[in-house]
């Protein structure tokens, strides 16, 4: 392989790492932002978290479709459609001047969020050999950690510098010249893939169910619990999802094969990657509201004060990893979720002392464990499911991820609009990882590999 050869795969990496880098930053730069949006458009506290909510909820339905324009469209026209839509509506959206505008730029983002993410991904596979994928994954997981990483921090310059605006602005310049350099450092396959086939009713059955849930949820406490809208979404949601898995067990090649759910591996560190998932959205996103609210912190140093949570990622990602191959995946993952438990549980507690310097350390004690937690999981994700299956299961890990997002964020609102304030958020984080971890415990015992 010559070296331009070489250095056009480096480049396409980096490229689309950028790309995906984005949809993580734009997970976490609002959080730091919210506050000075909701005081500019007279927001509640509901209505404000449906500006994360709506992207969540568009990119975590439609990822399932996203992970296969490549083989329907091809990597450069669906590159180039999706970058010219997200700049776009990142620009509409930074020049909105009513929230349904803002809302609706919103989930035009997360469509296209649904296509970026899972695209650069699989542009890394398809370009390296499978001796140099394990690599290239490698640097595309570091750079999207970094992307994450840096949200709060961002959100915080750009918001106290600048303005708030600039949080969706800053997006265009990133998509364009990512897409660009993608464009011309992609090559075909030499082989080409089967055009895959793409479940529409399993699409709208899941549309309609997730829909309906998290907007009950949502505005349940605005609405009122036993009102009749909040009572029909929200049993209209479960029930939309029951069918939707009902029918996908009966389909030969269904959107996602949920049968894979029997397998207890399976289900329970998709449970952890969902609650994992949950948490680090909690805390990007909760804790610079707190520090602004709760301790009159600016945005900029809302953002820097959360940074020491998130700083661990970037750096322990790839020794997880390791420590996993090395000495098994179940203990560091047990051990892990255990702690994580504790540091949510003492971040919600120690909020209550209303003072910065006595979270911090918790906070470093999060973001140490947070990829001991993640990392090793995915090992027992992959191991504890057939060869063929492999493929289906990247899409499964990415959905999980993003609907814990997306119930990270709507746990927070809820909570919040019933003034139970943000220690009941963290607490309540906490037992659920707690619980998770408990029960893991026992089915990861049939995991013989991890």
């Amino acid at each position: 392989m010559s070296l331009s050869d070489k250095e056009r795969k480096r480049g396409l990496v980096l490229a689309v790492g950028c790309l995906g880098g984005l949809v993580m930053l734009d997970e976490t730069v609002l959080g730091v932002s919210l506050p000075a949006i909701r005081e500019h458009f007279h927001l509640s506290a509901t209505t404000t978290h449906w500006i994360l909510n709506a992207y969540m909820l568009a990119f975590t339905c439609f990822a399932a479709v996203g992970g296969k324009a490549i083989d329907l469209f091809g990597f450069r026209p669906a590159l180039i459609a999706c970058s010219i839509v997200f700049a776009i509506a990142s620009l509409v959206a930074g020049l909105a001047d009513s929230i349904a505008i803002l809302i609706a730029m919103r989930v035009v983002q997360g469509l296209c969020a649904a296509i970026m993410f899972p695209m650069s991904l699989a542009a890394a596979t398809l370009t390296f050999d499978e001796n140099e994928r394990g690599r290239a994954i490698g640097i595309l997981a570091a750079m999207a950690t970094i992307f994450l990483a840096a949200g709060p921090l961002v959100g915080g310059v750009l918001t106290d510098f600048l303005s708030w605006r600039w949080v969706f602005w800053i997006n265009v310049p990133v998509v364009v010249a990512g897409s660009v350099l993608a464009c011309i450092l992609w090559r075909n396959p030499e082989h080409s893939r089967p055009r895959p086939v793409i479940d529409p009713i399993g699409l709208v059955l899941m549309l309609i169910g997730l829909t309906a849930f998290i907007f009950g949820l949502m505005e349940g406490p605005d609405f009122g619990w036993l009102s009749p809208v909040i009572l029909g979404t929200v049993f209209g949601g479960v029930i939309g999802i029951a069918v939707f898995l009902v029918y996908e067990t009966r389909k030969a090649k269904p959107l996602i094969d949920v049968r894979l759910f029997k397998l207890p591996p399976f289900h329970a560190s998709a449970m952890i990657i969902l609650l994992t998932q949950m948490s680090k959205i909690v805390v990007a996103i909760y804790v610079p509201h707190y520090l602004q609210l709760d301790l009159s912190y600016s945005a900029l140093w809302a953002g820097i004060g959360t940074v020491i949570a998130v700083l661990p990622m970037p750096i322990l990602a790839a020794p997880a990893g390791k420590f996993s191959d090395k000495y098994g995946s179940r203990k560091p993952v047990l051990f892990s979720m255990a702690l994580l438990a504790v540091a949510n549980i003492l971040i919600g507690l120690v909020m209550l002392l209303n003072t910065y310097w006595a979270l911090a350390p918790v906070l470093l004690m999060w973001g140490i464990f947070l990829p001991f937690a993640m990392i090793p999981t995915g090992r027992i994700t992959a191991n504890s499911v057939p060869r063929d299956k492999q493929g289906e299961v990247s899409g499964l890990i990415i959905s999980a991820r993003l609907v814990g997002g997306t119930l990270g964020v709507t746990l927070g609102s809820v909570l919040l609009a019933m003034g139970a304030g943000f220690t009941s958020i963290f607490v309540t984080m906490g037992v659920m990882i707690a619980l998770a971890c408990a029960y893991s415990s026992i089915a990861l015992e049939y995991d013989s590999t991890s």
